[in-house]
């Protein structure tokens, strides 16, 4: 409509206080179907209209310059591996997502998950010893367009429940942080009771910390971060529970996600938290229990 009627820009109300702007995307992500937009401060959009409403000659200029990049040129995960001695061709994952938006730095929204979990593996090489099983950080990218980096791991390395890769059955579980700065509070996994009951007393050991427990999960449902595409194909993704601090009010995709929201001896902690179950997962002698073909919760149906 848009662009049959001539528009050069769009102009959005962040609809927010205290001068925080959302700025996320437009998803055509096709300039032939839509237009720029730009997304203005409340009080400044409440401003134009309220001139417009009173009959003003609202006059407005903008200097706009937009790159197309190729498609699957210039988005990359970032792997590394500490290797493990005699259970090395099995592998425990953890990791979170690299890209953020525009509008600020990504401070809490993931870059402070990325640092938390490559802390963690420096505090795993720091002990001076090596994992029985490979211990995989992965850092995504694309996670804010859909997940696209991990998804486009796990098919390529695991494949699903219903069309296994050779390296499906060598995965442990994979842990994910993506909710900010705040501290652990405990964890949910996608498999069986036994599964949550595999990392319950690692993580008992950070009670005085306020760390719950851990709850199992059947969903294999695509949601907002990362761990969500294991799930999704059927293997044991950890998503940790976090405190909220200002995720969703304050930083999430704001102009106000700049280092200044990072709280440190959180940030620590969850660090040592993270690197407590990687250790723990990549030392015990048997897997994390896992669904089996009979009992495993059936795929939605974009995914089998």
């Amino acid at each position: 409509m848009l662009i049959a009627g001539g528009a050069v820009v769009r102009l959005n109300d962040t609809a927010r206080g205290e001068g925080i702007i959302v700025a996320q995307q437009h998803r055509a992500y096709d300039p032939v179907r839509t237009v720029p937009t730009l997304i203005l401060r409340n009080d400044d959009y409440g401003r134009v209209e309220r001139l417009l409403a009173d009959g003003e000659d609202v006059k407005m200029e903008f200097h706009i310059v937009n790159h197309v990049y190729p498609e699957g040129k210039t988005s990359y995960n970032v792997i590394a591996d500490i290797p493990g001695t005699d259970k090395a061709d099995e592998i425990v994952m953890l990791g979170g997502h690299l890209d953020s938006w525009h509008s600020a730095t990504g401070a809490t929204d993931n870059a402070i998950g990325s640092a938390i979990m490559m802390e963690a593996a420096r505090l795993i090489q720091a002990l001076g010893l090596q994992p029985r099983r490979t211990v995989r950080v992965a850092l995504w990218s694309g996670e804010e367009q859909g997940l696209l980096g991990s998804l486009a791991y796990v098919k390529q390395h695991f494949g699903t429940a219903e069309n296994p890769r050779p390296e499906f059955s060598k995965l442990d579980c994979y842990f994910n942080v993506d909710t900010g700065t705040g501290r652990i509070r405990g964890a949910g996994i996608f498999g069986p009771p036994e599964a949550a009951a595999g990392l319950r007393p690692v993580l008992a050991r950070f009670t005085d910390w306020g760390v719950f427990g851990v709850s199992a999960s059947t969903s294999r449902v695509i949601a907002g971060t990362d761990h969500t595409s294991f799930n999704n194909a059927g293997l044991p993704g950890v998503g940790f529970a976090q405190d909220p601090i200002e995720y969703n009010s304050m930083t999430h995709h704001t102009n106000l996600d700049t280092y200044e929201r990072v709280i440190p001896d959180d940030v620590h902690k969850a660090a040592a938290i993270v690197a407590a179950a990687v250790w723990h997962v990549a030392n015990r002698d048997e897997m994390i229990p896992r669904f089996t073909k009979e009992t495993m919760p059936a795929a939605p149906a974009a995914a089998q």
